[in-house]
Parts: structure tokens; sequence; C-alpha cells
């Protein structure tokens, strides 16, 4: 990071880095004149790649005339500064003088000017201001020059002449007669400034003058040489003669100086550099690389043109001015003034194109150009903002340059009302900008500069209005917008000379309506008047008031009266009033105001009132101005509020944060310091502390918070203390409600030891039987606010609410509503209640007596002591929580009933209910659930004192917890014996279908259904011993037959090493081998070795195996899908016998075939060897042992000619029904005959062998 490298820079000065040399002066091309000159010239002019290629290819081939050429005039295009007098001065002083090509310092230069070297004489003249015709000037330099030469030639005039080819002729003709061997070379400087003077007759004269003297360079040796600053023929101001100047184009070729030649004479001559030191700026530089985009690919380029910035010169010769422009010579110039300072560590330290600024500045005759003046002074403008008013002071060297690089740009783009700038990416890569930090923003570091960059862009922009600087949203370019150059700063200070002190009044309410958090909306129209809320800070407690931007002389307009009046009293112009001292009044002065503040208000008010004036754009200026000046207003406000107030309360005056050092107001902020407090927070604090005593004189017995209540939180906080009391979420502001009325005794609803509970409740039972406590009786209207004991407890109607619900709760009273009324089981719909409808209840009343017989019913059916009923009736909660407890118990054994049901009580694959049962089953619980889900609102004795229940409702209910009682003892029965029958299932699955044990399973299974639908079964223990020891010597029978059978199908230990032994028998290992014979029966070979596959083998099988499961867990074993007819073992037998067969079978049919007359007569045909193998085992007629692969390829060669014929036993069987059945005796044998004459159709009958498979 450059931050952290820079600490390994070594301070080194620019000079140590580069070998300057400067380009200061300017050269005239008649410099050349003087031999001496023109050596330095040479020799010190620096030649790139490109300007020899050009040379060598262009310039040299066109001035020589020894070899025929279409020779051409030639224009040296360059803009000021760029070296073109230079090159020309280099061209003609070679062309003059062939030992100057010594002093080239480009060898492939130097061989090829020996072409032109000396073979020319040569006129050099620069073109200055005239007026007079080009022909007119040329011809009087000729006539001067050559006469100084010894020529004597005179044109004729212009009146005479009709072609100047003839006049060149002939003064060729006279120059040749002095100088044979010689050219002769005329070289102008400044010829396009001459033409552009030039009125439009005139022009054409002079471009066809023009192009005649580029025509007689191709037949004499005559060479002409002009430079012009740009090309010529493309120049817009010759387009009217666009004919002319293409056919002057024809006769004459153009060199450019291109900016490559221009950065290679400043990398090469003006800031040359050794190896070491390109190598100590690559280090500093890559540093930086990678905070811009193409740095790194172009490094050779920063490095060569260091400290100058590459895109410098691009850019400079783009800039129009009045005044010539010499990019070499204001480089030197800069590059002379940065020699002896350090290179930055922490920057790129390069010159880049907004360092011309300062250059162009310090030119005043710039400012005769229109074009020039407008921009520099709209530049100036915004600069000076920036330097008064730019918010971020470490990016303001930042925000100069980009001011400054686009006061530059806006001179090149031709027109400087364009909208055309630099991108914030352009601006950053090519003026190399630099914010130390930003390397610590962890981001893209490219990506995190172009950020910055961007903030300061948009930073300007808000400094300035959107004045002087413009974007355009299309393509992100910045420019200076000279048309929106309004100085709004100078109105605005300008009209805050003319403003009165009652608008200074009125603008400051404005900021001090902000920091008071004041809204639009005053209580009364027309004053500055809000409804204000202090906190009681002895009770947490809000108080209502009234706050007023002005005095006392406008109380009366606040109606209805309130607990307090907070005075800001007008600063700039008070009005007279008398302090009458009163306990509910607090005055606030702005007394400490210094001009800092003044001006704030000023210019806040001037804004506001050219807004009113103003349209378009200006008017947004001007509202964000204002909104500006509010800001620093509100924050000036903010930061003085302790020494700029004075408070006075009861006739004492005090400065306000004199009144903070008082021990009462620290408490109320918490512990911070002043400077941490907001405004309005510092003000109420202090104006809670002066009318403390006051709030207490007015209602001495108010509730103590613990949290702090105010209008906007009180009716939430009331709402939270009714849920409280109904029995759900106690949240932390519903506990301090409670607590604070008196209403909780540990974590229980208490209202008796409450003095506002209980003075409720005295005057319900000062009233008669069936007499009721109206709304107007709690509640009096005091000035418009309505309280609760106005001059003792003073409670607002929301209090009152949350203890008459605590009476409801205790079953004390019941609440009337219009439409409704709530007693101790309506406690959830109260809580429901909007609390605006609650606060305008009707009356309250008495509720009716309990009903002791309906309690003892209920806690007896619940198995509770009836003697419980009695406690509850004397207020105590311990039998209502047992009764709770019970009632949680019931419905949730009752719910999980209901699924048992809905999922089926089921045994052993069979339902033991009938679908009416079930359904009676059903209503009947549900019937159960809603009473005891009904059950769970009485929570508390005064709920329980309005039971709905009479003794038969709850006796009715006893049918319910009884069949509750049955399905439980079913699961419980169900639960012990499923698992048993869960397997005999399984079993009967598994046995073959006519097996004794299913016919034992099916038998109990219907006898232990029909036992367990009888209820007494399902609830006596002995039932259920009976039944599980049944179905267990069930699964016994079934273990034992399991294995049985299990052994019967299954190889032992023994019998499977006998399978192994037989698989690998050599007899079976020699009909494999046999079986690759065509006329062998493979099929019976496959059918052995399917049988012998077969069988399976398992040994580990043992009871305790079949205790977990009905089938073998090694091998599977299910009886009814595997044949158990003979024992594996029998099979195994019998399976070694049948291969004895075979084998005896396959070497009869061997030798049958091989005996078989047809088979004789190929056998003399055999090999010896393979004849030898056949007569062997036709002699011994048996098979060898072993049976090698010769044998049976001699087989194969005697038996090739025989054509085996298969008939599968399926396809014989369908051939010899095809026509159906019976048959008689000749028929069957026609069908045999047909089906076999089918097969062997087409074959040779003697050689043909039937095989059946």
């Amino acid at each position: 990071m450059p931050g952290e490298q820079c600490r390994g820079w070594r301070e080194v000065k620019y000079k140590e880095l580069i070998q300057f040399d400067p380009i200061e002066s300017i050269i005239q091309l008649r410099h050349a004149d003087d031999v001496r000159r023109a050596r330095e010239l040479v020799q010190s002019y620096v030649i790139s790649e490109e300007m020899a290629e050009r040379l060598v290819n262009l310039v040299i081939p066109q001035l020589q005339f020894d070899q025929p050429l279409d020779n051409k005039g030639l224009l040296i295009v360059g803009n000021y500064g760029t070296g073109k007098s230079h090159l020309m001065s280099v061209i003609s002083a070679i062309a003059e003088n062939e030992d100057m090509i010594d002093y080239l310092n480009n060898k492939t230069v130097a061989d090829a000017a020996r072409r032109i070297g000396g073979r020319f004489k040569v006129i050099r003249t620069e073109i200055g201001s005239t007026t007079m015709l080009l022909r007119d000037i040329v011809v009087g330099v000729l006539e001067e020059s050559l006469a100084t030469m010894g020529v004597s030639y005179f044109f004729p005039p212009a009146d005479r002449t009709f072609n100047y080819k003839r006049s060149f002729e002939d003064l060729m003709e006279a120059f040749h007669q002095v100088y044979p061997d010689h050219g002769l070379l005329l070289v102008v400087d400044e010829l396009l400034d001459y033409l552009r003077t030039r009125k439009d007759q005139e022009l054409i004269l002079d471009l066809n003058f023009l192009r005649e003297v580029g025509e007689v360079c191709r037949d004499l040796r005559f060479r002409f040489i002009a430079g012009v600053q740009e090309a010529l023929f493309d120049n817009p101001r010759f387009s009217f003669v666009a004919d002319t100047v293409r056919r002057v184009k024809d006769r004459f070729e153009q060199v450019y100086i291109a900016r490559r030649d221009i950065k290679f004479v400043v990398a090469e001559r003006l800031l040359k550099k050794t190896p070491a030191q390109k190598e100590k700026i690559k280090e500093h530089l890559t540093r930086f690389a990678k905070f811009y985009g193409r740095m790194n690919e172009r490094m050779d380029e920063f490095v060569d043109l260091f400290p100058v910035h590459p895109d410098y010169v691009e850019t400079f010769e783009r800039v129009v001015t009045a005044e010539k422009r010499e990019v070499l010579k204001t480089l030197s110039m800069a590059m002379r003034n940065l020699l002896d300072q350090d290179v930055p560590a922490d920057q790129p330290g390069l010159i880049a194109y907004d360092s011309y600024w300062a250059t162009l500045l310090e030119n005043q005759s710039f400012r005769s150009v229109p074009d020039i003046k407008a921009v520099i002074d709209c530049s100036q403008v915004l600069e000076s903002r920036i330097q008064q008013a730019f918010t971020r002071p470490n990016y303001k060297p930042m925000a100069l340059r980009i001011i400054h690089a686009l006061s530059v740009h806006r001179l090149t783009t031709g027109d400087i009302y364009s909208t055309l700038g630099p991108t914030a990416e352009e601006l950053r890569d090519s003026l190399c900008l630099y914010q130390p930090g930003v390397e610590e923003l962890g981001g893209d570091p490219a990506e995190d500069l172009l950020s910055q960059i961007q903030t300061v862009l948009r930073e300007i922009i808000r400094t300035v209005n959107g004045q002087f600087i413009s974007s355009n949203r299309d393509n992100g370019q910045y420019y200076l917008d000279l048309k929106k150059t309004e100085d709004y700063d100078a109105l605005i200070e300008k009209r805050a000379e003319s403003l009165d002190l009652s608008q200074l009044d009125r603008y400051f309410y404005d900021a001090l309506r902000r920091v008071m958090e004041c809204s639009d909306q005053t209580y009364v129209r027309g004053y500055r008047i809000w409804q204000h809320e202090l906190e009681w800070l002895d009770h947490r407690a809000a108080r209502l008031g009234y706050l007023f931007f002005g005095a006392p002389n406008e109380r009366s307009t606040a109606v209805p009266p309130r607990d307090f009046y907070l005075y800001f009293i007008q600063p700039f112009d008070p009005p007279k009033f008398k302090d009458e001292k009163k306990p509910d009044e607090l005055f606030l002065r702005l007394t400490g105001m210094d001009e800092e503040f003044r001006s704030l208000v000023r210019n806040y008010a001037a804004s506001l009132d050219l807004t009113a004036t103003a349209a378009g754009h200006a008017k947004s200026v001007y509202q964000a101005k204002a909104e500006e000046f509010l800001r620093d207003l509100v924050q000036w406000l903010r930061k003085n509020v302790t020494t700029a107030f004075e408070v006075t309360y009861e006739g004492r005056s005090k400065k306000l944060i004199e009144w903070l050092k008082s021990k009462s107001v620290l408490g109320t902020m918490g512990g911070m310091s002043p400077e941490r407090i907001n405004f309005r927070d510092l003000v109420n604090g202090v104006a809670s502390v002066c009318l403390g005593p006051h709030f207490q004189n007015q209602a001495p017995e108010y509730p103590v918070f613990s949290v702090l209540i105010t209008s906007a939180n009180r009716a939430q906080a009331a709402q939270d203390a009714l849920r409280a009391i109904a029995g759900q979420v106690r949240t932390k502001q519903a506990t301090a409600v409670l607590d604070a009325l008196e209403l909780l005794d540990g974590d229980r609803i208490q209202p008796y030891a409450s003095p506002y509970a209980t003075c409720i409740l005295d005057l319900v039972k000062k009233k008669g039987h069936g007499q009721v406590v109206n709304r107007s009786e709690l509640i009096q209207d005091v000035w418009g606010v309505e309280y609760f004991e106005p001059h003792t407890y003073r409670l607002e109607p929301e209090w009152v609410v949350v203890l008459l619900a605590s009476l409801v709760y205790a079953g004390e009273i019941v609440l009337s509503i219009p439409g409704s009324k709530f007693d101790a089981n309506g406690l959830a719909q109260l809580a429901g209640t909007s609390l605006a409808e609650l606060v305008q209840f009707k009356h309250i009343e008495r509720p009716k007596e309990w009903n002791i017989a309906a309690l003892k019913a209920l806690f007896e059916l619940f198995e509770l002591a009836p003697g419980m009923a009695q406690i509850v009736t004397m207020g105590n909660e311990e039998p209502v929580q047992e009764l709770q407890k019970a009632v949680d118990r019931n419905l949730n054994r009752l719910l999980l009933a209901q699924q048992h049901i809905q999922a089926g009580l089921t045994f052993w694959g069979g339902s033991v209910l009938t679908e009416d049962e079930i359904h009676h089953l059903r209503s009947t619980l549900e019937t159960t659930k809603d009473f005891l889900e009904s059950l769970q609102g009485y929570t508390t004795p005064g709920r329980l004192k309005n039971l709905r229940y009479e003794v038969d409702d709850i006796a009715a209910h006893q049918n319910g917890l009884k069949a509750l009682g049955e399905i439980e003892n079913f699961k419980k029965l169900v639960a012990d014996l499923e698992p048993i029958a869960s397997y005999l299932s399984t079993a009967e699955a598994v046995l073959p279908h006519n097996h004794v044990l299913i016919g034992q399973m099916q038998s109990l299974r219907g006898e232990m259904l029909t036992g367990i639908c009888d209820p007494s079964n399902r609830s006596s223990a002995t039932y259920g011993q009976q039944a599980k020891r049944r179905l267990t010597d069930l699964k016994n029978n079934y273990i034992q037959t399991y294995i049985s059978l299990h052994t019967k199908a299954r190889l032992s230990k023994n019998d499977d090493d006998r399978k192994a032994r037989l698989i690998r028998d050599e007899r079976l290992k020699s009909l494999q081998k046999l079986a690759t014979i065509d006329i062998m029966p493979r099929q019976h070979l496959v059918d052995f070795q399917n049988r012998l596959g077969e069988l399976r083998t398992c040994f580990e099988l043992t009871e305790y195996d079949l205790e977990k499961s009905a089938t073998c867990p090694h091998c599977g074993f299910r009886p009814i899908t595997e044949s158990v007819s003979a024992s594996a073992a029998t099979v195994l037998e019998s399976l070694d016998h049948d291969l004895d067969k075979i084998v005896k079978e396959w070497t009869q049919t061997l030798l049958s075939n091989l005996e078989d007359p047809t088979t004789l007569d190929n056998l003399s045909l055999l090999k010896p060897e393979a004849r030898e193998i056949i007569d062997s085992f036709l002699k011994s007629r048996t098979l060898p042992e072993p049976l090698e692969q010769d044998f049976v390829a001699a087989l194969q060669e005697a038996l090739s000619g025989l054509t085996r014929v298969t008939i599968k036993i399926s396809e014989f069987r369908n051939a010899l029904l095809s026509g159906g059945s019976p048959i008689t005796l000749e028929e069957m044998r026609k069908r045999f005959e047909e089906y076999v004459e089918s097969l062997v159709r087409g074959k040779e009958r003697s050689k043909v062998r039937i095989v059946l498979e």
C-alpha cells in the first residue's frame, strides 16, 4: 500500500531523477542561415523512430533530384512549439551543407540524407503580417535572395503572366548557369497563418499559385517546403474553395509532427534519464499503478516522460487560445519550478494538464479573447466558492485540481458551450488524482479512488448549488457550464441587508421549531403555539401544557388551560409584557447571540425571501441555500444552547448552563454531559425540574411509575395492563402500570390494597342492591380534561379503566359499556375491546352471588375435594389452580383419545368398533372437550363466581370422562398385545396357504377381536394376561415350524462343502467344454447348472433370531415362495447321480455320431493328430480324463458336416395342436412329419441331427 511503502521511500528531488535540458527559446527558421547556429540546431534535434521513417521514406525522396520521381512540394504540419521550425531548419541545413549530416543523431537518417546533403542552395523566409499576394511574396523573396547569390532574374509582371511554370523554368535556367549542380530549395514558415487572413478572392489566387509551385517541383530542381500549424487541406476555413484545395493537395505531401514525436523529444531531450533513474521512477510509480486504469500497461511511457503525465501533450495540443501555444517551452518552465522539490512519497507527483491553468491565468492578454475570458471568469468564481464553502477540507486540493482541469478542458472543445468534458474515470487517470488514505478502504483500489473522485465532484456541484459546472447523465462527462453563472450568494447577502427585525424573529423561530421538534401544525391557527409535554420527574409521568414562540400576551388564545406554559421570547424585537411570576410559566430568552448567528439568520431569511419571487432553477437554488443556512442555524442552536439561552422561572433568571449544574437537572439526563444531549431534551429537562413542585401541588397523590408514561404510550400501557389482568402476556410496561396503581401482591392481581381501587369499591358498596355507579360519578371534567379525583389522584380515564378491570377480575363488579357487560368470565373480551370504547363506559354494578352446589359438583367431577368450593368463596386461589390443572390434564387426555379414534381403534388388522359406535364416541368426546375448554376461562375466584353451569350440566359429562377411560384401557391393552399380533400377521403371510398354523392363527384372531370388543375385558388384567399367553404360545409354535422348514430348504455346512466340490467336479468341466460342439444337447447342462445354483446355504438361523423377526435375517427364507417337497441335501445327492447320467448320455451321443457312415467319410480328411485322438476315443468308448481342448477341437472338426436342428418342446407341442384335438393316428403322424419337414427343409437329411430342448 502507498501509505505503508512510502516509509521505505528515501526523500529524493526531481532533479536527481532526470537530466533536465530545457527548451525555452523560440526557434526561428532564419536561424539556420548562420552555419554555427545551424550546426547547433542539427545536433540538438532528437529524431524518433516514426520521424526517422518519415524523413527517410518521404522527405528525402521528395527533395532528391538524382532519380526520376513525381516530386511534390512538402508541408511540415505541427502546432506551435512542437518543433516544426526546428525540423525545417534541420532539413534545409543538411540540404545546404553536407557537413551537417555528421551532426545528426540518427544513423539511418544520416545515411539517407547523403542523397541531398549540400545539393541545394537554400532560401528561408517567414511570412509576417502582410496583405500582399502569395505570388508577390514568393517572387520578391526569390528575386532578392537570388541576387545575393549572384543570380539575376526577374519575374514578369503579374498582369502579363498566365502561367508561372514558364517563369520558374526561366528562373532555374538562370540559376543553373551559376550553380549547374545544385537545386534551389525555398523554405517558408507560418504559411497557414498567412492564408487564414486572406479574403476569399485573394485566397483563391494564393492557392492557385501554391498549386503551381508544387507542380514545378516535378520537372525542375526547384523544391518547396512550407510550415503550417494544422493540416491545410482539412481546414474548414477553406471549405468554400474545396476544389482548388483538392488540386493543391495533389501537388503536396504533408509531413506530420505527431504527439509521439513531441513525447519523444520530451523523453529523450527535455527529461532524459539514465537506466538507474528510470528504475527508481518505476519503483515509485508502481506503488500507485493499481489506482489507475492503464498505468501498468503504459508504465514505460510514464517512466520515460516522468514527471510529465503522458496525456498532458495530447490535451495541450487541443487547447484553443489566441496566442501561440508552445508545449515544450511550457513544460520546460513547469519542470524548472519542480527541480529542487522533493518527489512526494504519498502522491504520484506528476505534472498533468490541470497545471497549465496557472500558466494561462498569468498571461493577461488571454482576457482580451471573449471565450477565454468567459472560461476564466467562470472558473475563478467556482474556485472562490470552493475555497470559501467547501465542506470537506481534506478533499479541497483535489477539488481545485478538478476545477483547473475542467477549465483547461473547456478550451479544447472548440465551442465553450458544448456539453463535452471528461468523465470521473478520465479525470482520475489523465490527472493521476490521488487522495492519501484511499488505500485503507479495502476494496478494489481503482474503484475506491474513483468513488472518492465522484464524491468530490458531487460536493463541488452541491457547494455551488449546481452553478458553473454540469454533468451529462448519458455519458457521465463533467464540464464547466458557462450558461449557469449566477452568483446566488452575492444576491442573498444583498437581500439580507434590507430585512427588518420582525422578519428575523420569524425566521429564527423556523430554526427553533426544528430543534424543539415541533410539527408544522400549530395548536392555535395563526399563532406559534403547540401542545407540549414535560416529564414529571418524580412520578415518571407526562404533564400536558403549551409551548409558545412568543410572549404571555398570547396566553389567552390557548384554551383550555393546561398544566404549564413555556415561552421562547423574540430575540431581535421582543414585545413588552409583565412577568406575573406564575408557578406554571417559564421563560427562555436568547441573550447570547454572536455575529455568526445573526449572519445565519439574515442569510436564511434572505434565501427564503428570494425563493418567493424566483422561478425555475433559481428557485430551487434559493431553496437549497435556505435549507443549508437553516441546517447551520440549527447546528448553532444545538451547539450554543447552554450558553446562549437564559431561563426565567418565578422571577429568577439564570443561564441555562447554570440550571444544568444542579444535581436534579443532571439526574434527568442520565449522567450524560450537556454536549451530548439534544436541544429539546435540554430545554425539557430544565423546565421539568423548575415545574416539578407545581405538578406536585396539582396532584399530591398521583401514582409513581417505574417507566416513563406519556400521552403517546399511555393508551398502550393501559391496554397492556388489561391484557395482564386477563391472564395474557405481562409486559414490563404492564407491570409498571399495575405496580404504580398498587394492584400487585407479588405477582398476583390484588386490588384490595390499592387506595385508588378501594376508593372506587367504596363508591360501589354505598349503592343499594340493584343500583349502579355511573361514569359521571367517577370521572370529572376539569377545563375540558377528564380526571378521577382531580384534586388528589388526578388520574386519567385510562388508569380508571385499569382499576375497574382489576375489580372485575376480583369478582367485585361488572363493567358495562354500550352493548356489552364484562364480569370475571369476560376478561378476555374486555382486554380485546378497544380502550376508546372502555374509557366511555356507562356504569359499574355488583355481580350475582356464589353457586356452591355447582362448584362442589365441578370439583367432584375431577375427583377433587368438594370442600374446596367453600374455600374459593373466601377468595382463595389455590383450589382454582388445582381445578385448572385437572381441567388441563383431562383435556390433554381427551385430545389424545380423539387422535386415536381418528387413526382408528384396530387390533390385529381388524376394527374393534362399528361405525355407529365410533360416531357416538366421537360426539360424546367432542361435547366433553367443549365443556373442558370452557372451564379454562375460570382462572380466578371472581370468574368462578359467575360459573354458568348447574349441577345437572356438570353431571352430564361423567359419560364423556368414562368413555375417555375406556379408550385409554383399549390403547393400553393393544400396546401390550399388538407387537405379538403384528409378528403373527407377518408369519401368516410367510407360511404356505394350506399350512395348519394359518388356521390356528385365524381362529385365535377371531376370538381375540371378539373379546377385546367387550369393555369389561379391556379393563381386566386377567384377560390381558391370558390373551398374551395364547399369542405367545402360537408364536413359539411358529418358530419351531419355521426352523424345521428352513432346515429342509437350506444346505448345511457339510452340504455346502459338497456343493462346492460338485461345482469344481471334472465331469462338469468336461461337459462345459463339450457344450461348445453344435450337436450337443446343451440344455441338459444348463438345467443341471440351474438346479445346482438354486440350492442355497444357511446354517446360522437360531430361535433368538426368530424372536425378533418372522423370517430368517440371514437368507430371508419364505416357505410360501419356495417348494420344500424334498430336502436340499436329497436334491444335491440326486444331482451328483444326474451328472454321471449326463456324461454317459453325451459320450454315447458322440460315439453314435462319429460312427455314423456320413461322419466316417470325414475322418479320413482329419490331420493325423486329430485322427489319432478320435480313433483313441472310439476305441476306449470313454471320455479322456482330463478332457483337453485338443479333443474338443478334433470332435468339432470331425462333426462339422452335421447340421443341428433344435426342437423346443413348447414349439413341438404347438405344432401338433395347431389343427385342434382330438385327432386320429394318421393326422398325428402327418402333423409330426410336416413339422419335422419344415425344420429340415433345404438341409441334407443324412447330416441333420435333431436336438430336443
